[in-house]
């Protein structure tokens, strides 16, 4: 609880002060917390591959990775793939659980679950004194579909039920509605141009729904909309040596650009590289310009071997209240 007492993470007490703030027993302090966005935690960054290569996820393909950046890119997946993402931010514990089913009659089918949990935190009354315990928990259910149209052009989309409660315990006499729910669409395509279809392009609009509605309607909040086109291209490397095998080494160099739906706003710019020997050994960096205090470098590398991949980034961010200073991202995946 100590780091919970001292550090007042934004994230945290902009989703509690929807609950709590207007109840006079319960004092929980916000500063600086945003005021026009709800159900922050769908912005967190989701996966090790894409956190490794700066969070560039627009043109992610041939992995379920790719639902939480653009559904579009689960189209590209040739066989079934069960996966796990966690890490530990400075709002809380992130995990989500997803599992892709491709179809070559009606495309890929999958679904996943992502929680945050930000840890108890501790309500006390006017005078300071402890009177009860608060849980906060987000949970966003996706449900996916993605399919491949003529012209070598996918398309996917995810419904979202987002959900946000406070579970109590101690004194909670006069507790209010401690839960709230809505609902959310994401909607992207991507399309591969060239040789060897080396230069992929393409664009997501995330988290478009109904507002995020805890205890009445003047108190609820719209989501974190985002718009985001991006560009990925594949360079072919010659071997270490001059045998066999030339072409399997490979770099690929990735940008996306990110802004808010519906709001005036400089868009965040975004730059990923990831270097390696086909699927077995990767190694990936990138940097991430964001206007909200997310802005740094990354590294990452994975491991693929059978049906068998694990995925390990880390970032480099100081001064946010929503990521902790380097964080590790850890993804397993298991194809079948």
């Amino acid at each position: 609880m100590g780091g919970w007492k001292d550090g007042t993470w934004r994230t945290v007490t902009f989703l509690l002060a929807i609950t709590l703030s207007h109840v006079p027993s319960f004092r929980l302090s916000a500063q600086d917390t945003p005021a026009n966005d709800g159900a922050l935690f769908l912005v967190f960054p989701v996966g090790a591959y894409t956190v490794g290569m700066g969070q560039t996820g627009a043109t992610l393909e041939g992995r379920g990775e790719a639902a939480f950046w653009n559904p579009a890119g689960i189209a590209t997946l040739e066989r079934g793939e069960f996966l796990v993402h966690t890490a530990i931010l400075a709002a809380g514990r992130t995990t989500a659980v997803g599992a892709y089913f491709p179809s070559t009659r009606i495309g890929v089918l999958g679904a996943a679950v992502y929680l945050v949990d930000y840890g108890d935190l501790e309500a006390t009354d006017s005078s300071g004194a402890p009177v009860a315990r608060v849980s906060p928990r987000n949970v966003a259910f996706l449900a996916s579909y993605a399919t491949t149209i003529p012209g070598g052009i996918v398309m996917g989309v995810n419904y979202k039920l987002v959900e946000f409660r406070v579970d109590c315990t101690g004194d909670c006499r006069g507790f209010p509605n401690g839960s709230g729910t809505s609902h959310a669409l994401d909607i992207g395509g991507q399309i591969a141009i060239g040789e060897a279809h080396a230069l992929r392009i393409g664009f997501a609009l995330r988290n478009v729904g109904f507002r995020l509605q805890v205890e009445n309607e003047a108190q609820a909040d719209p989501l974190p909309a985002r718009f985001v086109v991006g560009a990925t291209y594949r360079v072919p490397l010659r071997p270490w040596s001059d045998g066999a095998g030339s072409g399997r080494f490979d770099l690929q160099v990735a940008a996306d650009v990110q802004s808010s739906w519906g709001e005036d706003g400089r868009a965040d710019t975004r730059v990923g590289f990831d270097l390696g020997y086909e699927q077995l050994l990767r190694l990936r960096g990138g940097y991430a310009f964001v206007h909200d205090g997310l802005s740094g470098p990354s590294i990452g590398m994975g491991i693929r071997s059978g049906s068998l991949g694990v995925d390990l980034a880390r970032l480099f961010v100081a001064g946010s209240d929503l990521v902790s200073t380097g964080p590790t991202f850890f993804s397993f995946r298991l194809v079948f």
